[in-house]
Order: structure tokens, then C-alpha cells, then sequence
């Protein structure tokens, strides 16, 4: 768990600033939400903060840690996309344990962290289903369960509900936040609704 704190953020692309002197302070277990329409710059800072994109000026820090320029892998973050990007080929528990193998994670000790976060979001019983067989709250909450397992510094989630009905929309809204503040994870929310 980190503080992300953000200074004078700027991302031009073809000399159209996509963000301009954008600053943020997020507290150490703090969920913040970015909120506006599209094209106001909500994903580009969060893709900034994620290493994706590098900032064009500005600064980025988890704690006391200058992340600006460093590459996503080394920055420690778990991050949601509004699409899931789950892995089409590998059943539930393959997807979140995922970046444990990435990390180079012991087979006992990955499975200890996957049965985990697996029950944590509530899809035990699942792991060796495809996405294809789960519904889209399902999957969401595999890829929540991806982004997790890593035990990550801070989580990113980019439009993580737009592809859910209203009524699962609003379900899912809640699941999330009662995880945030059970687990306490700084976690910054992009959404236009």
C-alpha cells in the first residue's frame, strides 16, 4: 500500500494536451475517483500512473518512490481494464495467478495466494472455468482477482463497470468499494458515471 501523489502532470499527443497541470494527492488507503467525460483525460492519467504512457512533463510518486519514467513491471501496481483483458485460453485460476508466474512465484505459495483472493472475490468453486462459462460479473471479478493476488502498492481500475447491465453495475459498484476498505488498498477509480 502506497500514497500516490501527482505534480503538474501533462500528456501531449501531436501537440493536443491530453492532460495539462493535473495535481493529485491520494492518502495511503484512499479510493479516489476520476470523474468526467470522455476525452477529459481520466485514462490518460491513470495509463500515466500505470507507466503505459509517459508523462510529456510532470511527476509521479507511490510514497516516497519517484515512479515517472519507470516501466509498468517495476512500478507494483494491479490494474483493471474497462475490457477485463482476461487470457481467453486459460481457465480462472491460470488468469490470476498470472502475474504470481511472471514474478516467478513457487507453485505451493501461488496456489495458497490464488485459492485466496479467489474466495476473497467471491468466486470460489471456479477456478477451473473459462471465461467464455462466466458472466460479466464474473469475469470482472477475475480480473479483480488478477490485479490482487500480486499484492500490489496501488490499484488502477479504468472503467472496470461499463460492460455490466445497470443492475450489476450497481452490485459490482459496492463489491468494490467493500473490498477496497476491507483490504485498505489505495485504489484510483476512472469513470464517467
Amino acid at each position: 500500500m502506497s500514497r500516490l501523489t501527482i505534480r503538474e502532470l501533462t500528456k501531449v499527443y501531436a501537440a493536443n494536451p491530453a492532460v495539462q497541470d493535473f495535481d493529485l494527492d491520494v492518502a495511503e488507503g484512499e479510493f479516489v475517483s476520476l470523474l468526467g467525460p470522455s476525452g477529459c483525460g481520466k485514462t490518460t492519467t491513470l495509463r500515466c500512473v500505470a507507466g503505459l504512457e509517459i508523462p510529456t512533463r510532470g511527476r509521479i510518486r507511490f510514497g516516497d518512490r519517484e515512479v515517472t519514467r519507470l516501466p509498468p513491471e517495476k512500478r507494483n501496481i494491479g490494474m483493471v481494464f474497462q475490457s477485463y483483458a482476461l487470457f481467453p485460453h486459460m481457465p480462472v485460476a491460470e488468469n490470476v495467478s498470472f502475474g504470481l508466474d511472471m514474478r516467478g512465484i513457487p507453485g505451493r505459495e501461488a496456489r495458497r495466494k490464488v485459492d485466496a483472493v479467489i474466495d476473497m472475490v467471491q468466486l470460489g468453486g471456479l477456478h477451473e472455468r473459462y471465461p467464455r462459462q462466466l458472466s460479466g460479473g464474473q469475469q470482472q471479478r477475475v480480473a479483480l482477482a488478477r490485479a490482487l493476488v500480486v499484492e500490489p502498492a496501488l490499484l488502477l481500475l479504468d472503467e472496470p463497470l461499463a460492460n455490466l447491465d445497470a443492475k450489476l453495475r450497481d452490485e459490482m459498484r459496492v463489491f468494490i468499494r467493500s473490498l477496497q476498505q476491507r483490504i485498505g488498498i489505495t485504489t484510483l477509480y476512472v469513470t464517467h458515471d
